[in-house]
This record gives C-alpha cells, structure tokens and sequence, in this order.
C-alpha cells in the first residue's frame, strides 16, 4: 500500500461518519467495544470499511481489528483531549466548515439541498448542521490531542536506513506509477468596465447596509463565495486562519459593525463586516462578486496560453521559466508549476490517487509531454485554462531505497509515531474503563485494551 494511501486511510479513520448507524443496509447495531464514556458500534467499523472502499482503496490489509483499535484511539483521543485545559475548540471554530461541507455537498447533489438532506437522512438544515458540527468539533479535539502527544517526535536518516533494512526482500512493498507534474494556469481576466460594475455594486450594498439593511440577507441575495452565501457570508477567522491575506487584513482593521470598502482577492471583489470580536478570534460577513469575463477574454486567454505551450516544445522556454513568469496559481508558481502533495510535501504524486480528471489527461503522457490546452471550472464557476507537463514518470516497482528515499521516510516516520501513540495509549488505557465486545476478544491490538 502506498504512502498517499495509507495518508488518506488515516485521515478517513480520523473521523466518524454522519451516516453511522443511518445506512440501512449495514447490519442492526451492536456495541463493538467501551472506552470510558464513549462506545464504538459495530455500524462505525462497518461505515469506516465502505468509505474506504468508496475512495476505491485496497482494504485487504485493514481488517476489522485494525479498523476497530483505530476507532479506539480516536475514542481515547477525545476522552483525554477533553481532560486538557490547554486544548479549546468551539463551535464557532467548526462552523465554517459545517457550511464549506454543506455547500460542497449540495454542488454534488445539483444545487439541492432537499436531496442532501434526504441523504443523510435529516429532516431540517440545521438538524444536519448540529450533526456536523459535533462531529467536526469531536474530529478536531482529536486532531489537537494526537499533535500534542506527537508534536516532538522526529526521525534520523540512520533510522530510516534501519526501518528500510528491516523490510523483508520478499515482503517489500510494491508501488505504483509515479509522476511529478508541473502546471501552468492562465485565468482570464475581466475587463475595468465589468470590474467597475461590481465596485459599483458593492458599494451600493454597502450603503444599504449601513442605512439599515441586513448584511446577512444581502450576502445571501448576491454572494457569489459557495462556501459561505447560504450562511449569510459568515465565517469565523483568526490571524492564523487559512485566508488570503487581503481578506484577513480586511477583517482586522474594522471595529464591530463597520463595513469595509471594496476590496480585491484572487477570488473577485469583496465587502465584508465584523460582527463579534472575542479576543484574537473575529466573526466576519462578507460578499464576494466575481466580475463577468467576456468571450473575447476568454479567447485572448486560451491564445496566449497556446503561444506559451508552442514557445516551451520550441525550446525557447523551459516549463519551469514560463510558470514561474506567466502562469496565474500563486500555489505552483513559485515552484516553476510543480504541484505538491499537500499531506506529505512530496513531488511525486502516485498516478492512481491524482483527481479522476487529471488522472485521465497524464495516464499515457510520456515523461517530458505536454499536454493540450486543457478547459477547468474555479469555485466561482469561471473557466480557467490550463497544461500540463509530466517532467518525471517512475514506472510500478519495488520499493527502492535509492528512489524512494521521501516516501521511506514517510513510512518510517509514521511507523515511530505510530509506536509513540500506542506507548501513550497503554498509559492512558490504564486509567480508563475500556470493555471489548466478545466478538472482538479474539484481536491482536497494539496497545492492552483488552486489559
């Protein structure tokens, strides 16, 4: 099982799904095992294991011991998490995601929030969002705790060198195709009369607002940001919050009530008003409206881009200097267009767990191949064009110390962190009242639950 693999499977096991319990073709519920308060059902590990093999994973070597001392780790996670002072998480924190998910899920449903609903099998909005937000909120504790108890765990190359010795010749593990791709993106841009008609419009809501008129009501009437419009424009942020800068700097130089003036990100143009201030912690609204881009632009846009393809297989450019000088995503530009993994910081992307689009465009591309232009969507809805380039292609083969040097570190790094937790856990196990189900007494676990 590759790296990414066993990255995603632990970020899926790090969570309980809101369908536990719910899906009517899993088995009638039973108590698969007690840790202090908390009880994993039978129906989690059963959930666990279609998540799994929905994200189309190799569930071969997960079985339900496995699955099942996960979900007690996370059990335990809470249960000490919510014993630390030190550890806060509010509902405030998660409620930004809660309406990211919502609204991610309602795109997937078409737009309708009647079919998400009947899908999760909750009868009101805000019987989903109080689901989601215990269960994001539980999710983060957990997160928090398993930082806490790892934070200082690190790993040498004579380790790694040691974890790679100890593999067995015969049992080494085989891994799949891998690519490092570059990426250049040209997004094309509206013209300063289409800019200037939302200005216009957004200072004219401004000015509704600040005679009287709900700032949440106009944001759900004229937003165009999908992950906040249903909830009026509200997030919750922090200096260290995940938003552009412009935004953040936006949101910290107002007092409660004031309305900004309008203001550009990547995304398009912005208003935004504080509505509570708790300490470092600031509850905004804002509006986002993204200028129309007209047909001629989009034309210049996929014409430049097409000169830009033709000057690189000219060798007149490499990819790298025409990423880093033309192409419009600050996250790869920097990086003359490479695209990163962000769980594990690594270039080389395991071709079977790219996006099914990006997959389909570089399956059979030759290292050095660039691709055509390629058409996408942003999260405004506006097209963006984009190629790509396979600058290194390492065909299926056994792990090789040499070639795979990142990804053995990996493997090793998380196999100590590993050994760190469950040294954790049998301490902790002591203090607390854990009761496995006689279904399950036959397991072989890492750490004593079955004291």
């Amino acid at each position: 099982m590759s790296n990414i693999k066993i990255t995603i499977i632990g970020l899926i096991l790090l969570s309980v799904s809101i369908l536990t319990g719910q899906n009517k073709r899993l088995k009638i519920d039973g108590v698969a095992a007690v840790v202090g308060n908390k009880i994993v059902l039978n129906s989690e590990i059963d959930q666990l294991k279609l998540q799994l093999k929905q994200q189309g994973l190799d569930t071969k070597n997960l079985d339900d011991c496995k699955i099942l001392e996960r979900l007690l780790q996370n059990k335990l996670l809470l249960i000490e998490a919510k014993k630390d002072t030190l550890i806060k998480v509010t509902d405030k924190e998660v409620e930004s995601m809660v309406n990211q998910q919502i609204e991610y899920m309602k795109n997937q449903m078409g737009g309708d929030l009647d079919k998400v609903l009947e899908f999760y099998n909750k009868k009101t909005l805000t019987e989903l969002k109080n689901e989601l937000t215990k269960l994001d909120k539980d999710k983060k504790y957990v997160q928090l705790m398993r930082q806490k108890v790892l934070k200082n765990v690190d790993i040498s190359p004579e380790e790694v060198k040691n974890f790679y010795d100890k593999i067995p010749k015969d049992k080494m593990p085989e891994l799949g195709t891998q690519v490092e791709l570059l990426q250049l993106v040209i997004k094309p841009k509206p013209d300063k009369e289409a800019e200037q008609k939302v200005i216009e419009k957004l200072k004219d809501i401004k000015k509704k607002v600040e005679n009287g008129a709900s700032f949440r009501a106009q944001a759900v009437l004229y937003s165009q940001d999908p992950g906040s419009r249903a909830n009026g424009g509200k997030y919750v942020i922090t200096r260290k919050s995940a938003f552009v800068q412009a935004f953040k700097d936006a949101a910290f130089s107002l007092d409660k009530g004031q309305v900004s003036e309008p203001f550009k990100t990547k995304f398009g143009w912005h208003i935004l008003t504080v509505e509570e201030i708790n300490g470092q912690e600031r509850v905004v609204r804002h509006i986002l409206l993204v200028p129309e881009i007209s047909f001629l632009n989009k034309r210049a846009a996929q014409k430049q881009l097409d000169t830009i393809r033709k000057r690189i297989v000219n060798k007149e450019i490499t990819f790298e200097e025409a990423a880093r000088n033309f192409s419009d995503d600050e996250e790869t530009k920097a990086l003359g267009g490479k695209i990163i993994n962000p769980n594990t910081g690594d270039s080389m992307l395991e071709l079977t767990m790219l996006d099914p689009k990006l997959h389909q465009t570089v399956q059979d591309m030759k290292e050095g191949e660039i691709s055509d232009v390629l058409t996408e969507t942003d999260r405004t809805g506006h097209e963006l064009y984009k190629i790509i380039m396979v600058k290194k292609r390492i065909p299926k083969h056994r792990l090789d110390y040499n070639k795979d040097y990142p990804k053995i570190k990996e493997m090793a790094l998380e196999q100590k962190k590993q050994q760190v937790l469950v040294k954790w856990m049998n301490e902790k196990i002591k203090n607390n009242y854990v009761k496995i189900s006689k279904d399950y007494q036959n397991c072989k676990f890492d750490s004593n639950w079955k004291k």
